[in-house]
């Protein structure tokens, strides 16, 4: 069986893969995955200014696709 991961779990994942702009897109990806109460978790400001710089710093590592 498989369990899946905390909310805040999660939230550390999607802000280290790089793929998320800000928090609220963090929080969209999150609700669409079935995490429904994500804006209440995510809205401590300490989380969020965690959170805000793990999405900078993977966004700034991550190499860019050209523009088409």
């Amino acid at each position: 069986m498989e369990t899946r991961a905390s909310i805040v779990e999660r939230a550390f994942e999607i802000a280290r893969s790089g793929e998320v702009a800000d928090i609220a897109a963090l929080r969209a990806v999150l609700i669409s995955e079935g995490y429904a109460n994500a804006a209440q978790i995510l809205g401590g400001r300490s989380l969020k200014l965690q959170l805000t710089r793990m999405i900078t710093e993977a966004r700034m590592s991550k190499p860019r696709r050209p523009q088409q």
